[in-house]
């Protein structure tokens, strides 16, 4: 479209132009704008000298889109949210009537009116009854507080109008004032109350949550486990500003938007001190600069191309950006089936089982209702493909992320080395300093080597014992991965006895040859273990866990101990899931055992893949002779990964913490479940909590009581795993939907209901273990 030219005041220049070109490849093909304004000069009363009067008389759909489109030149213009100019002296119903005439030229455009607080209910209804309108713009200069530019929220946007919005599922578009924006305690506060107590409200906080100086944008920290918020990056000029609104809510709550007219300012807005400046032609002499200024529009996409770049955005990410989020936001395009449970349908044809690793399957927890999937994880939160949020009070990965998911600190490391390339032809000094840690941190231990998982930990630890010894035959306490060798153990003495010490762990696969190889025990069971050392005097190795649910029997560790050395067996401790959750370094040290070797995993990466069997030299010299390699063994993320976690667990006292954590839920679990007359059983040390349902209907208790949690908000098996991010106010939470869930369930055992659960949803059980 061509502009008329008597209304065509804001030209494009040279620079204008090559900063378009250069945006080419990031633009893509579509384009929802979700932040702009219309309006007609004659409603604005605007001072002279306002910007809002260097453009064309009428700024409406026809005008935005032909400006809009230089700035976009290749995107298709799908449409946009308009709302009218918000000047302290506008004609409001002037400026609304004229949004309700604009709207008309567009199909998939909507529109917010403008509001002030004396806005009657009245006026609220007939505004949102027109059908293109979904929703209001308040703003702070129509607020009751002086001085407005540190209004408080309800200061300008009472209750009445959140109710209204609430009652209509409309949007607020809301810029925040006060001095600190986003990072004000109080205006944090209102905005999780509010949201809270209107839930249907969909709230978009306009300009990164008024994050003009860029580091208030962290203030989204404090939002982030709300659902009903999203972000608009109109007029932001700087990408760290967006880079924490991708950090906290992901690149599904972040939409961009023009602000036009805005978006025709020659300058752009930047941080200084503790606040920001608008750098223009009125307050900037561009004469003195070594440079030419562009559009803020410009700017804006600028600053979001970074950003992009920075985070690791895709081209699917940018479509959600520039059109796909404010599209479903507002209900334009149709609504998908259930992402999650759809695309676990979809990974069962493609993957055998439906995971990768069997503690993971939904059908463990609560089938057809657990999450299969995650978009992105953070302390002790969690949303999944769909968007909903849930606390994690099951396993949290499995024990693996002690710390909290995407710890900073960690994360930060990582980073670091992803930048200077985590992988060579060259080896990483990191699994050398790692090498020397877990030495110092373990004085028996001469040496180290590296893998990637626990499993790969027990296997490599064994086949360097049968190589150090000699010897083939391997004694076991505990669950040590899915390898031959251990498997091996369900062999039996027949065919016929597969499968028939620990149950759920097929030996399927495992080669017949392998039988009586591997000889298992039970935990604290020393008269077990001596009839294996009567039988099986040749034994290579004896690989246990220094305890799982409970300490060991006074003497049971130390007469194992003895034992292996009296007949030349090595000792490995598998202190895969006890190690560092229950005491730094390993439960081994806390007992004072001297093992041979000992293998760690899980919490030693904090979620990232790392594995490591320490030895003395002595026994560790298998490896030298032994074919043990593997190429990812030496990429350097695991290690660094390592060593940063270490560090955080020497500099906060990580194990008190979670036994403090485990001690407060199991203390819930039991008070709660006495209070309702519920049959429960508590066990395990407070770290590494479980618990099960004393009744003959135990299993579909605890599908009903998943189930219950998932509607609640919380991820909730029972096992619970504790980790630094479980804080007081979080465990607070639980504690009242588990009364709730646990006040249900004791009635579906009085009325005994149970038929009214559908058998194909009661979950599966998995493997046992064997302690």
């Amino acid at each position: 479209m061509t502009l008329a030219q008597n209304n065509k005041p804001w030209q494009l220049r040279s620079e204008d132009l090559s900063a378009i070109e250069a945006l080419d490849s990031f633009i893509t093909e579509k384009f929802f704008d979700i932040h702009a304004h219309w309006y007609r000069k004659a409603d604005l009363n605007a001072p002279e000298n306002s910007f809002w009067n260097s453009g064309p008389e009428i700024a409406g759909y026809g005008q935005w889109e032909d400006y809009t489109q230089q700035l976009l030149p290749k995107a298709s213009l799908l449409g946009g949210l308009f709302f009218p100019a918000p000047l302290p002296k506008v004609n409001l119903s002037a400026a609304n009537q004229f949004l309700f005439d604009e709207l008309e030229k567009s199909t998939l455009s909507r529109g917010l009116i403008l509001v002030k607080p004396e806005t009657s209910q009245k006026e609220l209804e007939l505004g949102l009854s027109h059908a293109k309108v979904v929703g209001f713009k308040p703003y702070h200069v129509y607020g009751t507080e002086t001085p407005t530019s540190q209004s408080g929220i309800t200061g300008f946007l009472p209750e009445p109008i959140w109710a209204t919005a609430h009652e209509h599922g409309a949007v607020i578009m809301l810029h925040i004032m006060k001095d600190k924006a986003l990072l004000d305690p109080k205006n944090c506060e209102d905005i999780q109350r509010l949201c809270l107590k209107y839930p249907n409200v969909k709230l978009i906080l306009a300009h990164c949550g008024r994050s003009f100086h860029a580091l208030h944008a962290e203030g989204a920290k404090f939002l982030n486990s709300i659902p009903n918020i999203w972000f608009d990056m109109s007029g932001i000029c700087e990408m760290q500003a967006i880079l924490p609104i991708l950090k906290y809510f992901g690149p599904e709550k972040l939409m961009f938007g023009t602000d036009f007219p805005v978006s025709q300012i020659r300058g752009k807005c930047i941080s200084i001190g503790n606040g920001f400046i608008w750098l223009d032609e009125n307050n900037c002499n561009w004469d003195q600069a070594w440079g030419k200024p562009t559009l803020v529009g410009l700017e804006s996409l600028n600053a979001l191309k970074e950003a992009a770049n920075n985070f690791g955005l895709d081209k699917s990410d940018l479509g959600l950006i520039f059109w796909g989020n404010a599209m479903h936001l507002l209900g334009l395009n149709e609504h998908s089936p259930t992402t999650n449970q759809a695309y676990y349908k979809h990974a069962k044809t493609r993957i055998p089982g439906g995971t990768q690793l069997l503690s993971k399957r939904p059908e463990n927890m609560a089938p057809n209702h657990w999450p299969p999937y995650f978009k992105k994880a953070s302390g002790c939160e969690i949303w999944d493909l769909d968007g909903k949020h849930f606390y994690d009070f099951s396993t949290n990965a499995v024990g693996s992320c002690i710390l909290g998911y995407a710890h900073p600190e960690i994360n930060k490391a990582i980073i670091k080395k992803v930048n200077l390339g985590n992988m060579c032809s060259l080896n990483p000094p990191e699994e050398v300093a790692l090498a020397d840690k877990l030495c110092a941190i373990h004085p028996w231990a001469d040496q180290a080597r590296f893998v990637r998982g626990g499993g790969e930990a027990c296997a490599v630890a064994v086949r360097i014992a049968r190589a150090t010894i000699g010897r083939d035959k391997i004694a076991l306490c505990g669950y040590h991965g899915w390898q031959d060798w251990y498997l091996a153990a369900n062999l039996g003495e027949n065919d016929a006895l597969k499968g028939h010490l620990l149950p759920g762990l097929s030996p399927e696969g495992v080669p017949d040859a392998l039988r009586n190889t591997t000889f298992p025990f039970k935990y604290n069971d020393l008269e077990a273990f001596q009839e294996i050392i009567d039988q099986q005097p040749d034994l290579a190795a004896v690989i246990m866990e220094p305890c799982r649910y409970e300490n060991p029997a006074p003497g049971f560790l130390e007469a194992i101990r003895s034992i292996t050395k009296k007949h030349g067996i090595l000792l490995i401790m598998d202190e895969i899931t006890v190690g560092w959750r229950l005491h730094f370094g390993g439960m081994h040290l806390k007992y004072g055992i001297e093992p041979d070797m000992a293998v760690f995993a899980k919490a030693l990466g904090n979620g990232c893949p790392i594995g490591a069997v320490i030895g003395s030299k002595a026994a560790m010299e298998g490896a030298q002779r032994s074919f043990i390699s593997s190429t990812y063994w030496t990429e350097s993320l695991g290690s660094v990964a390592a060593l940063a976690t270490i560090a955080e667990m020497e500099k906060q006292d990580v194990q008190k913490a979670i036994e403090h954590s485990g001690q407060q839920v199991q203390g819930i679990l039991q008070t709660t479940a006495t209070s309702e007359n519920l049959p429960l059983q508590v066990k395990g040390f407070p770290a590494l909590t479980s618990f099960s349902f004393d009744h003959p209907e135990s299993e579909m208790l605890r599908t009903i009581f998943t189930q219950q949690m998932l509607s609640k908000g919380f991820l909730a098996g029972t096992s619970f795993y504790p980790t630094l991010a479980h804080n007081e106010k979080i465990i607070a939470a639980y504690k009242q939907a588990l009364a709730e869930t646990f006040g249900s369930l004791s009635q579906v055992i009085k009325e005994n209901s149970f038929e009214k659960w559908p058998k194909e949803e009661k979950a599966h059980s998995g493997f046992s273990r064997l302690l």
